[in-house]
């Protein structure tokens, strides 16, 4: 009985053609926006966290603390950053090879730049060599800084690819025809040895001219020390070997500082860790809740659509009122009858899913292919999305199947 009650829900699905196909269209929609959209929503975060993991995020940058705030010390420029911060770093790092690799300071002034009669503004950044062993600065031509020129205290800059644009212009052969040429930072004649390549994003170097800090304290800018203290820091960035470390690192950073600075047991720290933890989680919060509205559009979609499934249901229930009386006079039951339009509403759903998620998994496999992301399936997704679709076809089946299944034969084989 159960396949006579699928063959006939087919049968009338193949009647109407059309009717059937617009009554899917809601199911459709709903379903293969949720599936696109999870596909490709994963696939955009983990490309975009990659991303960020590249530009610089497998590391903690330790900045200065507030300077006015109470607690660790009652004096105003304490919380500042200065090399003897620095140094103790150096060595806790130098101790933990497996959770560290690098380790670099950053001093940073807001200065102009000139080239022959351009200027442009840029944040001219004193660094080490480990800079690059960090951050990723890709170089488009020349070289980067060197252990030497730290020592030396050379007249060298490593510019960014924006700095380099606005001076050169876009064309590559004339910036790598720059390699050479000297640039003037306040006064300063600087051999440009190294162009870093555009990369755009919040951590990328693009807007920076790269000089070493000797260089950069000792020629280009003065009164950059701290009294007593030495050197001022902007930041002090220490690469992770792995994102798994950063609780372990956290902790060690936080008591070599505390016990270097002399912080009372429980006194605030007077400096900051920047986590890659944050920069992450922000943007997992973000995705998230971008695809969480998307889903609940879908969701609405699937809702309508199953509105719409009641609608065309309730329309052939009057259709078909004689076929159910003449059924029910030659022996069909109040159960059959609920059965047959149930089914009829499910396979209308339930038909329409599998198309929408078929759809979306060509569209995904298409954006994927295109745009190089690799799009994987949310399988997750196409099973939730075919469940929903089944519910809302049984749902808003049950009021249009009973309806028929509740006829009285004898008002039903009156009906014209």
């Amino acid at each position: 009985m159960f396949k006579e009650q699928i063959a006939m829900a087919l049968d009338s699905l193949r009647a109407n053609k059309f009717r059937s196909l617009l009554t899917m269209l809601g199911i459709i929609i709903g379903t293969g926006t949720l599936v696109a959209v999870l596909s490709l929503g994963n696939a955009v975060q983990s490309s975009v966290f990659e991303q960020f993991v590249d530009l610089g995020t497998r590391r903690i940058a330790v900045q200065p603390g507030d300077p006015n705030a109470l607690g660790a010390r009652d004096v105003p420029g304490y919380g500042l950053l200065s090399i003897h911060d620095y140094r103790a770093l150096e060595g806790m790092a130098a101790e933990h090879p497996d959770l560290f690799r690098a380790i670099t300071p950053e001093v940073i002034q807001p200065l102009d730049v000139r080239f022959a009669t351009t200027s442009v503004g840029a944040s001219v950044v004193g660094i080490n060599e480990t800079y690059s062993d960090i951050q990723t600065v890709p170089l488009a031509h020349g070289r980067f800084l060197t252990p030497s020129d730290e020592a030396d205290r050379a007249r060298v800059a490593v510019i960014g690819g924006i700095v380099a644009a606005d001076l050169f212009g876009d064309d590559p052969a004339a910036q790598e025809a720059a390699i050479g040429q000297f640039i003037e930072i306040n006064g300063q004649p600087l051999e440009i040895v190294g162009i870093l390549e555009e990369l755009g994003g919040p951590f990328s170097s693009d807007t920076r001219v790269l000089v070493p800090v000797s260089t950069l304290r000792l020629r280009v800018v003065s009164g950059l020390d701290l009294p007593g203290r030495g050197l001022q820091m902007n930041s002090i960035l220490l690469g992770l070997s792995s994102e798994q470390n950063v609780a372990q690192a956290e902790t060690l950073i936080r008591d070599t500082l505390r016990t270097n600075r002399e912080v009372p047991e429980g006194a605030i720290d007077d400096f900051e860790l920047a986590l890659p933890t944050q920069a992450l989680d922000v943007l997992s919060g973000i995705n998230g809740a971008i695809t969480g509205f998307v889903a609940l559009v879908a969701g609405i979609s699937l809702v309508v659509g199953g509105i719409g499934i009641m609608n065309i249901m309730l329309v052939a229930v009057t259709e078909r009122t004689r076929e159910i009386g003449v059924r029910k006079a030659l022996g069909a039951t109040d159960g059959d009858i609920l059965g047959q339009f149930v089914l009829e509403a499910l396979a209308v759903s339930l038909l329409g899913g599998l198309i929408g998620v078929s759809v979306a998994i060509g569209l995904v496999v298409l954006v994927g292919t295109a745009t190089g992301l690799g799009a994987p399936i949310a399988w997750g997704a196409v099973g939730v999305a075919l469940v929903f679709a089944s519910v809302i076809g049984l749902g808003f089946g049950v009021y249009p199947a009973r309806r028929a299944a509740l006829l009285l034969p004898v008002e039903a084989l009156r009906y014209e």
